[in-house]
């Protein structure tokens, strides 16, 4: 990253100056004597530190412990620059304030912005971290989805065929030590037969091609509370949309895909979130199609605390809107009553309300692990959702997918 490459020289620079012309810079600014003393060295110390920090994030952008021991001096500087100022009734330290909180905000966009490989080696700062691939035939009531995942130094590998006509789900699982992972900027995974990259998704009985996507990334954290280590777990649409073309057998249960709407999604957190629901949908129109994705997640935070958070994705009529942050999640309307999820979102001047429900006859479940304990994941891609467009009071459009949405609820057991 060349940002903090930029960022490594100069807080080296700064301090050189603060040990070269000690007297000279603090005349300068208006300071008492400045000359050797320990508040020299400290500061000299301190300047030393966050440059090697830069450094580090320049060469490894998914250090975490260097962003944050890096952020965290950001912080702490500038609150103490505010406390400076109100305490001595001078503003001169606002600057330092402003200067500070510039750069905290900036740093923290940055990270923000790093895409994550996955991370097989220790210190990677990712204990759960997972890629998946789904691929649905709304003519032929089908859904494919495949999950590639590193879980507590384990690599696992899942498989999902959903089939209506037959009138069940076939799951395949597989699991390895993380260790044999492989990782680059073009492959995000592969272990043995299992391989997710640009335009692939292989593994044992399956393997889905397609072009370049459609429609791009989209973070669905708020991009401030990540970069800067807040919120400890991210979700992202990698590719919103695209025509997936290839062939996929699981437990007995087979399925072709020629140009089917597909999409990649890609998750992590240090702990794994308590519970979520998330749904999505895409809507064949003739003018090209619309595609509409939203989670409501428990999002932990620092320690063992966590925070509700609600963010959509709306791809209609050549506009690709976002409904992510914490303003755009409180505004927002999420609740789950007798297995019916109802929605309200905006996008800007776009509202986007409905309701979307689980094929209870066709879903697969999954437990997994939480900070609240042992949880149930169950998953659908033959579920239904509703949604209904507005904008400056007008209907755009009313879309329904009747048998053809990935709809899942996850909670701690009971």
């Amino acid at each position: 990253m060349r940002a903090m490459r930029a960022y490594g020289w100069l807080f080296l620079s700064t301090g050189i100056v603060f040990i070269a012309a000690p007297v000279r810079l603090s005349s300068l600014l208006g300071l008492p004597n400045g000359g050797p003393g320990l508040w020299l060295g400290l500061a000299g110390s301190l300047m030393a530190v966050i440059s090697l920090l830069s450094f580090q994030i320049a060469e490894d952008p998914v250090r975490d412990s260097s962003w944050n021991l890096l952020l965290l001096s950001k912080a702490v500087s500038s609150l103490l620059f505010a406390v400076f100022a109100a305490a001595e009734r001078n503003p001169f330290f606002l600057i330092g304030a402003g200067v500070d909180s510039a750069i905290f905000l900036h740093l923290a966009l940055l990270r923000s912005g790093v895409v994550r490989p996955y991370r097989g080696r220790a210190g990677g700062g990712v204990l759960q971290e997972a890629w998946f691939v789904m691929a649905s035939d709304p003519v032929g009531r089908r859904g494919f989805w495949a999950r590639y995942a590193l879980s507590g130094g384990r690599a696992q590998c899942r498989a999902v065929l959903f089939d209506k006509a037959a009138g069940r789900a076939a799951i395949e699982r597989w699991e390895r030590p993380a260790s044999e992972v492989e990782s680059g900027p073009e492959t995000a995974y592969r272990l043995g037969e299992f391989s997710l990259a640009k335009g692939l998704a292989a593994g044992p009985s399956w393997r889905l091609t397609w072009p370049e996507a459609e429609v791009g990334t989209l973070g669905f954290a708020p991009p401030l509370l990540s970069g800067a280590g807040a919120v400890r777990a991210g979700y992202e649409s990698s590719e919103a949309l695209v025509r997936v073309t290839g062939d996929a057998s699981v437990g007995g249960l087979s399925a072709r895909f020629d140009g089917a709407p597909a999409g990649v999604g890609h998750l992590w957190s240090p702990r794994g979130a308590r519970s979520w629901r998330w749904a999505r949908a895409v809507f064949a129109r003739p003018g090209g199609d619309t595609v509409f994705e939203i989670l409501t997640a428990d999002a932990p935070l620092l320690g063992r605390l966590s925070v509700p958070l609600t963010a959509a994705r709306l791809v209609h009529e050549g506009r690709s809107l976002a409904s992510v942050g914490l303003p755009a999640s409180l505004g927002a309307r999420s609740e789950l009553r007798g297995g019916t999820w109802s929605f309200r979102v905006r996008f800007g001047g776009v509202v986007a309300e409905g309701e979307c429900r689980l094929d209870e006859s066709l879903a697969a479940e999954f437990p997994y692990e939480s900070p609240a304990g042992p949880g149930l994941c169950r998953t659908s891609m033959t579920g239904s959702l509703r949604v209904a467009l507005r904008e400056g009071g007008f209907l755009l459009a009313e879309l329904e997918s009747p048998e053809g949405a990935i709809v899942e609820f996850a909670a701690p057991a009971a």
